[in-house]
């Protein structure tokens, strides 16, 4: 379902303008800065995108480890409107994560993360499910981490070894 693109794909970049993350909407560049592999799918009703983070934490400047000192690969951008089953996308996409470069040339003992604002999520999804379910379903699990105005609720994959 996914292919590999770049941080300047313009669809991609519209999806995420829709995004509820998004801070600057319009914007050619929709990643943040450091390693980002992005992924894109196209499905019946249009497209999704994935993009997968990681800090170039190896390189000791100042400002390139995360500010919760957490050692994790994230998913900063998930939005999905291709008509695919979410839960599908992501484990496909959390797959693909071990054969990116910048996941095997470090190690990221905290596993893979993401972040949801659960208020900000709660229009597109049923009023019976929990911020986040589509990530449950694919095998993801909470973890307690500090809550703000970006995120409240914490997912995690941890890999097995």
């Amino acid at each position: 379902m996914w292919i590999e693109t770049h941080k300047g794909d313009s669809d991609c970049r519209q999806l995420a303008d829709r995004h509820y993350s998004r801070q600057h909407p319009g914007h050619p560049m929709f990643c943040r800065p450091g390693y980002n592999f992005v992924l894109r799918a196209e499905g019946p009703k249009g497209l999704a995108v994935w993009v997968w983070f990681r800090p170039k934490w190896e390189s000791g400047i100042k400002g390139t480890e995360r500010k919760d000192k957490l050692r994790a690969i994230e998913c900063t951008l998930f939005r999905n409107e291709s008509g695919l089953l979410s839960s599908e996308l992501i484990v496909e996409a959390t797959s693909l994560l071990l054969d990116w470069e910048h996941a095997r040339d470090t190690e990221w003992a905290d596993g893979a993360i993401t972040g949801i604002n659960s208020s900000a999520t709660q229009k597109r999804r049923s009023k019976h499910s929990e911020p986040g379910k589509c990530y449950l379903e694919a095998g993801w699990e909470p973890f307690d981490h500090r809550k703000s105005d970006r995120a409240d609720v914490w997912l995690r994959f941890v890999f097995p070894k």
